[in-house]
Protein backbone atom coordinates (compact mmCIF):
# COMPACT_ATOMS: atom_id res chain seq x y z
CA UNK A 1 0.00 0.00 0.00
CA UNK A 2 1.45 3.49 -1.30
CA UNK A 3 0.89 5.65 1.46
CA UNK A 4 1.31 10.03 1.32
CA UNK A 5 2.13 11.72 4.64
CA UNK A 6 0.49 15.50 4.95
CA UNK A 7 1.20 17.49 7.89
CA UNK A 8 2.96 21.35 8.09
CA UNK A 9 4.86 20.12 11.29
CA UNK A 10 8.26 17.68 10.71
CA UNK A 11 7.82 16.13 13.50
CA UNK A 12 4.76 14.70 13.30
CA UNK A 13 5.06 13.87 9.26
CA UNK A 14 8.22 11.52 11.37
CA UNK A 15 6.36 10.16 14.14
CA UNK A 16 3.61 9.02 11.31
CA UNK A 17 6.19 7.58 8.99
CA UNK A 18 7.64 6.00 12.05
CA UNK A 19 4.48 4.26 13.14
CA UNK A 20 3.72 2.96 9.68
CA UNK A 21 7.00 2.40 8.10
CA UNK A 22 6.84 -0.93 10.85
CA UNK A 23 4.17 -2.37 8.90
CA UNK A 24 4.65 -4.91 6.49
CA UNK A 25 2.95 -3.90 3.00
CA UNK A 26 3.32 -0.14 3.72
CA UNK A 27 5.61 2.58 1.45
CA UNK A 28 6.06 5.60 2.36
CA UNK A 29 5.56 7.06 -1.26
CA UNK A 30 5.99 10.77 -0.23
CA UNK A 31 5.76 13.84 2.42
CA UNK A 32 4.06 17.23 2.31
CA UNK A 33 4.20 20.18 4.71
CA UNK A 34 1.44 22.32 3.08
CA UNK A 35 -1.97 21.96 1.34
CA UNK A 36 -1.19 22.90 -2.09
CA UNK A 37 1.89 20.28 -2.06
CA UNK A 38 -0.04 17.56 -0.71
CA UNK A 39 -2.78 18.07 -3.48
CA UNK A 40 0.19 18.49 -6.15
CA UNK A 41 1.65 15.01 -4.36
CA UNK A 42 -1.59 13.31 -4.81
CA UNK A 43 -2.07 13.94 -8.29
CA UNK A 44 1.27 12.97 -8.83
CA UNK A 45 1.99 10.13 -7.52
CA UNK A 46 -1.71 8.75 -7.15
CA UNK A 47 -1.17 6.84 -3.68
CA UNK A 48 -3.66 4.39 -2.21
CA UNK A 49 -4.13 6.45 1.02
CA UNK A 50 -3.17 9.76 2.08
CA UNK A 51 -2.62 10.74 5.98
CA UNK A 52 -3.58 14.29 5.66
CA UNK A 53 -3.67 17.03 8.63
CA UNK A 54 -6.40 19.80 8.85
CA UNK A 55 -4.29 22.88 9.53
CA UNK A 56 -1.88 23.35 6.94
CA UNK A 57 -0.56 26.46 5.25
CA UNK A 58 -2.09 27.17 1.61
CA UNK A 59 -4.93 24.94 1.97
CA UNK A 60 -6.89 23.65 4.85
CA UNK A 61 -6.82 19.09 5.13
CA UNK A 62 -10.64 19.75 4.49
CA UNK A 63 -9.94 21.55 0.86
CA UNK A 64 -7.48 18.95 0.35
CA UNK A 65 -10.21 15.76 1.37
CA UNK A 66 -12.33 17.49 -0.83
CA UNK A 67 -10.67 17.64 -4.22
CA UNK A 68 -8.56 14.50 -3.84
CA UNK A 69 -12.32 12.66 -2.78
CA UNK A 70 -13.50 14.09 -6.19
CA UNK A 71 -10.66 13.95 -8.21
CA UNK A 72 -8.67 10.29 -7.26
CA UNK A 73 -11.74 8.44 -6.12
CA UNK A 74 -9.58 5.33 -5.18
CA UNK A 75 -6.88 7.24 -2.74
CA UNK A 76 -8.21 7.07 0.79
CA UNK A 77 -7.82 9.42 3.34
CA UNK A 78 -7.35 9.11 6.84
CA UNK A 79 -7.56 12.60 8.40
CA UNK A 80 -5.31 13.21 11.48
CA UNK A 81 -6.35 15.91 13.96
CA UNK A 82 -6.53 17.05 17.14
CA UNK A 83 -10.09 18.51 16.78
CA UNK A 84 -12.36 16.14 17.43
CA UNK A 85 -15.68 18.43 16.57
CA UNK A 86 -14.61 18.56 12.93
CA UNK A 87 -15.01 14.48 12.32
CA UNK A 88 -18.20 15.13 10.83
CA UNK A 89 -16.60 18.21 8.61
CA UNK A 90 -13.99 15.83 7.63
CA UNK A 91 -16.11 12.26 6.84
CA UNK A 92 -18.05 14.66 4.43
CA UNK A 93 -15.43 15.82 2.64
CA UNK A 94 -14.50 12.52 2.07
CA UNK A 95 -12.43 11.17 5.01
CA UNK A 96 -12.51 7.92 5.16
CA UNK A 97 -11.31 7.81 8.57
CA UNK A 98 -10.39 10.00 11.71
CA UNK A 99 -7.92 9.73 14.08
CA UNK A 100 -6.73 12.36 16.47
CA UNK A 101 -3.16 13.08 17.43
CA UNK A 102 -2.81 12.23 20.75
CA UNK A 103 -4.88 8.54 20.17
CA UNK A 104 -2.02 5.77 20.86
CA UNK A 105 -0.25 5.18 17.48
CA UNK A 106 -1.93 1.89 17.35
CA UNK A 107 -5.14 3.98 16.40
CA UNK A 108 -3.16 5.12 13.10
CA UNK A 109 -2.15 2.00 11.81
CA UNK A 110 -5.37 0.12 12.18
CA UNK A 111 -7.28 2.83 10.43
CA UNK A 112 -5.08 3.10 7.92
CA UNK A 113 -5.18 -0.72 6.98
CA UNK A 114 -8.73 -0.43 7.35
CA UNK A 115 -8.76 1.76 4.41
CA UNK A 116 -6.27 0.00 2.73
CA UNK A 117 -8.64 -3.03 2.58
CA UNK A 118 -11.46 -1.02 1.72
CA UNK A 119 -9.81 0.52 -1.16
CA UNK A 120 -9.65 -2.66 -2.49
CA UNK A 121 -13.30 -3.39 -2.89
CA UNK A 122 -14.19 0.19 -3.32
CA UNK A 123 -17.29 1.14 -4.92
CA UNK A 124 -19.53 4.07 -5.02
CA UNK A 125 -20.13 4.01 -1.39
CA UNK A 126 -20.72 5.98 0.88
CA UNK A 127 -17.83 8.42 -0.47
CA UNK A 128 -19.76 8.82 -3.75
CA UNK A 129 -22.82 9.16 -1.74
CA UNK A 130 -21.27 12.53 -0.17
CA UNK A 131 -19.78 13.52 -3.57
CA UNK A 132 -23.20 13.44 -5.00
CA UNK A 133 -24.92 15.52 -1.92
CA UNK A 134 -22.24 17.83 -2.04
CA UNK A 135 -22.75 18.42 -5.61
CA UNK A 136 -26.47 18.60 -5.47
CA UNK A 137 -25.83 21.48 -3.27
CA UNK A 138 -23.83 23.32 -6.35
CA UNK A 139 -26.51 22.17 -8.46
CA UNK A 140 -29.32 23.48 -6.66
CA UNK A 141 -27.77 26.55 -6.01
CA UNK A 142 -26.91 27.42 -9.82
CA UNK A 143 -30.65 26.15 -10.60
CA UNK A 144 -31.91 28.89 -8.51
CA UNK A 145 -29.23 31.61 -9.65
CA UNK A 146 -30.35 30.63 -13.61
CA UNK A 147 -33.82 31.31 -12.68
CA UNK A 148 -33.53 34.45 -11.71
CA UNK A 149 -30.40 35.36 -13.86
CA UNK A 150 -31.03 33.51 -16.97
CA UNK A 151 -28.70 31.76 -17.14
CA UNK A 152 -26.71 29.01 -15.48
CA UNK A 153 -23.81 30.90 -12.85
CA UNK A 154 -20.92 29.12 -10.94
CA UNK A 155 -20.99 29.82 -7.51
CA UNK A 156 -18.66 28.02 -6.43
CA UNK A 157 -15.88 31.33 -5.54
CA UNK A 158 -19.16 32.71 -3.55
CA UNK A 159 -19.26 29.58 -1.43
CA UNK A 160 -16.04 29.63 -0.78
CA UNK A 161 -16.12 33.41 0.00
CA UNK A 162 -18.31 32.99 2.74
CA UNK A 163 -16.25 29.72 4.45
CA UNK A 164 -12.93 31.85 4.43
CA UNK A 165 -15.02 34.93 5.67
CA UNK A 166 -17.00 33.56 8.39
CA UNK A 167 -13.23 32.29 9.41
CA UNK A 168 -11.87 35.32 9.46
CA UNK A 169 -14.46 36.78 11.80
CA UNK A 170 -13.85 34.20 14.17
CA UNK A 171 -16.22 31.62 13.34
CA UNK A 172 -15.33 27.30 13.67
CA UNK A 173 -14.43 25.01 10.67
CA UNK A 174 -17.99 23.71 11.70
CA UNK A 175 -19.98 27.19 12.04
CA UNK A 176 -17.99 28.38 9.06
CA UNK A 177 -18.80 24.76 6.77
CA UNK A 178 -22.63 25.95 7.69
CA UNK A 179 -22.28 29.37 6.47
CA UNK A 180 -20.96 28.27 3.11
CA UNK A 181 -24.45 25.60 2.77
CA UNK A 182 -26.41 28.42 3.82
CA UNK A 183 -25.07 30.92 1.15
CA UNK A 184 -25.67 28.02 -1.49
CA UNK A 185 -29.48 27.65 -0.05
CA UNK A 186 -30.16 31.13 1.02
CA UNK A 187 -32.63 31.38 -2.32
CA UNK A 188 -34.15 28.15 -1.86
CA UNK A 189 -37.46 29.62 -0.87
CA UNK A 190 -37.67 31.17 -4.53
CA UNK A 191 -38.60 28.12 -5.81
CA UNK A 192 -42.32 28.93 -4.74
CA UNK A 193 -41.82 32.30 -6.10
CA UNK A 194 -43.32 32.79 -9.36
CA UNK A 195 -41.04 33.36 -12.46
CA UNK A 196 -43.33 36.32 -13.32
CA UNK A 197 -41.91 37.91 -10.27
CA UNK A 198 -37.97 36.85 -10.58
CA UNK A 199 -37.92 38.17 -14.18
CA UNK A 200 -40.10 41.13 -13.85
CA UNK A 201 -38.38 44.44 -15.93
CA UNK A 202 -40.78 46.51 -13.94
CA UNK A 203 -40.44 48.01 -10.61
CA UNK A 204 -42.73 45.65 -8.60
CA UNK A 205 -45.99 45.69 -7.04
CA UNK A 206 -46.60 46.11 -2.97
CA UNK A 207 -48.01 42.70 -2.80
CA UNK A 208 -45.63 41.24 -5.82
CA UNK A 209 -42.40 42.75 -3.45
CA UNK A 210 -44.17 41.08 -0.47
CA UNK A 211 -44.22 37.71 -2.04
CA UNK A 212 -40.90 37.85 -3.22
CA UNK A 213 -39.53 38.74 0.37
CA UNK A 214 -41.38 35.65 1.76
CA UNK A 215 -38.70 33.50 0.34
CA UNK A 216 -36.50 33.79 3.02
CA UNK A 217 -39.23 32.82 5.06
CA UNK A 218 -40.45 30.07 3.02
CA UNK A 219 -36.91 28.83 2.70
CA UNK A 220 -36.07 28.44 6.15
CA UNK A 221 -39.09 26.40 6.49
CA UNK A 222 -38.39 24.17 4.08
CA UNK A 223 -34.89 23.20 5.58
CA UNK A 224 -36.00 23.21 8.76
CA UNK A 225 -37.71 19.95 7.89
CA UNK A 226 -34.32 18.37 7.63
CA UNK A 227 -32.37 16.89 10.49
CA UNK A 228 -29.26 17.59 8.84
CA UNK A 229 -29.66 21.08 7.46
CA UNK A 230 -31.85 22.64 10.38
CA UNK A 231 -29.27 24.48 12.10
CA UNK A 232 -28.64 26.59 8.68
CA UNK A 233 -32.24 27.30 8.65
CA UNK A 234 -31.76 30.51 10.87
CA UNK A 235 -28.89 31.94 8.57
CA UNK A 236 -31.40 31.49 5.51
CA UNK A 237 -34.27 33.32 7.58
CA UNK A 238 -31.84 35.98 8.66
CA UNK A 239 -30.08 36.74 5.84
CA UNK A 240 -32.09 39.85 4.13
CA UNK A 241 -32.23 41.39 7.78
CA UNK A 242 -30.03 44.57 7.85
CA UNK A 243 -27.81 46.57 10.45
CA UNK A 244 -29.79 49.17 11.24
CA UNK A 245 -33.05 47.04 11.74
CA UNK A 246 -34.36 48.34 8.22
CA UNK A 247 -34.35 44.52 6.65
CA UNK A 248 -36.68 41.51 6.65
CA UNK A 249 -38.82 39.45 7.79
CA UNK A 250 -38.05 40.18 11.37
CA UNK A 251 -36.61 43.59 11.63
CA UNK A 252 -33.59 41.91 13.61
CA UNK A 253 -30.66 44.83 14.22
CA UNK A 254 -26.88 44.34 15.08
CA UNK A 255 -25.70 41.31 16.09
CA UNK A 256 -28.67 39.67 16.88
CA UNK A 257 -28.21 39.03 13.40
CA UNK A 258 -26.53 35.65 13.76
CA UNK A 259 -23.01 36.39 12.29
CA UNK A 260 -23.27 33.89 9.67
CA UNK A 261 -26.92 35.39 8.32
CA UNK A 262 -24.74 38.56 7.79
CA UNK A 263 -21.61 37.80 6.08
CA UNK A 264 -24.70 35.61 3.57
CA UNK A 265 -26.04 39.46 3.18
CA UNK A 266 -23.41 40.54 2.52
CA UNK A 267 -21.83 38.98 0.13
CA UNK A 268 -25.74 38.24 -1.88
CA UNK A 269 -25.75 42.09 -1.85
CA UNK A 270 -22.13 42.02 -3.91
CA UNK A 271 -23.40 39.02 -5.98
CA UNK A 272 -26.51 41.02 -6.77
CA UNK A 273 -24.69 44.09 -7.75
CA UNK A 274 -22.23 42.33 -10.20
CA UNK A 275 -24.41 39.80 -11.80
CA UNK A 276 -26.93 40.49 -14.38
CA UNK A 277 -30.62 40.58 -14.01
CA UNK A 278 -33.11 40.83 -16.50
CA UNK A 279 -34.22 44.15 -15.14
CA UNK A 280 -30.49 45.37 -14.85
CA UNK A 281 -27.02 44.88 -16.56
CA UNK A 282 -23.89 43.78 -13.91
CA UNK A 283 -22.06 46.40 -12.46
CA UNK A 284 -18.46 46.48 -12.13
CA UNK A 285 -16.27 44.63 -8.84
CA UNK A 286 -15.14 48.56 -8.21
CA UNK A 287 -18.83 49.97 -8.02
CA UNK A 288 -19.81 46.83 -5.87
CA UNK A 289 -17.28 47.11 -3.18
CA UNK A 290 -18.22 51.13 -3.06
CA UNK A 291 -22.07 50.19 -2.43
CA UNK A 292 -20.99 48.02 0.34
CA UNK A 293 -18.41 50.47 1.88
CA UNK A 294 -21.31 53.17 1.91
CA UNK A 295 -23.76 50.55 3.83
CA UNK A 296 -21.12 49.63 6.49
CA UNK A 297 -23.04 50.80 9.57
CA UNK A 298 -26.44 50.76 8.06
CA UNK A 299 -27.09 47.66 5.71
CA UNK A 300 -23.91 45.69 7.32
CA UNK A 301 -22.14 45.67 10.12
CA UNK A 302 -18.65 47.34 9.74
CA UNK A 303 -16.73 45.05 11.26
CA UNK A 304 -18.20 42.57 8.73
CA UNK A 305 -17.56 45.15 5.65
CA UNK A 306 -13.66 45.69 6.81
CA UNK A 307 -13.20 42.11 7.08
CA UNK A 308 -14.48 41.28 3.55
CA UNK A 309 -12.23 44.16 2.46
CA UNK A 310 -9.22 42.62 4.25
CA UNK A 311 -10.01 39.18 2.97
CA UNK A 312 -10.78 40.12 -0.95
CA UNK A 313 -7.60 42.18 -1.06
CA UNK A 314 -6.07 39.16 0.40
CA UNK A 315 -7.17 36.47 -1.92
CA UNK A 316 -9.11 38.10 -4.76
CA UNK A 317 -9.00 35.29 -7.10
CA UNK A 318 -9.94 32.66 -4.40
CA UNK A 319 -12.95 34.28 -3.07
CA UNK A 320 -14.96 35.72 -6.09
CA UNK A 321 -15.51 35.15 -9.52
CA UNK A 322 -15.61 38.82 -10.18
CA UNK A 323 -12.22 40.84 -11.37
CA UNK A 324 -10.27 42.79 -8.33
CA UNK A 325 -10.98 45.77 -8.86
CA UNK A 326 -7.35 48.25 -10.02
CA UNK A 327 -7.73 50.02 -6.62
CA UNK A 328 -8.09 47.87 -3.56
CA UNK A 329 -11.04 49.03 -1.20
CA UNK A 330 -10.10 51.15 1.82
CA UNK A 331 -11.54 52.53 4.79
Amino acid sequence: MRVLVADDHEMIREAVKAILAGESGIEIVGEARDGPSALRLARELVPDAIVLDNRMPGLSGLDVARRISKELPNTSIVFLTLDSRIEELARAAGADAVVMKDAPAGELLRAVKSVAAKSRRRSPGRRERDRLYVDSVFVISAALEAKEAGGVVDKTGLAEAARRLALQLGQTEQAAERTEVALLLRDIGKLGIPESILTKREPLEPGELMQLRSHAKLGAETLESSDALRDIAPLVRQHHERFDGSGYPAGLRGDDIALGAQVIGLLDSFNGIVSARPYKSAFPAEFAFQQIGLGAGREFSPRVVQAFFDLYRSRPSALLPAAPPETPPTR
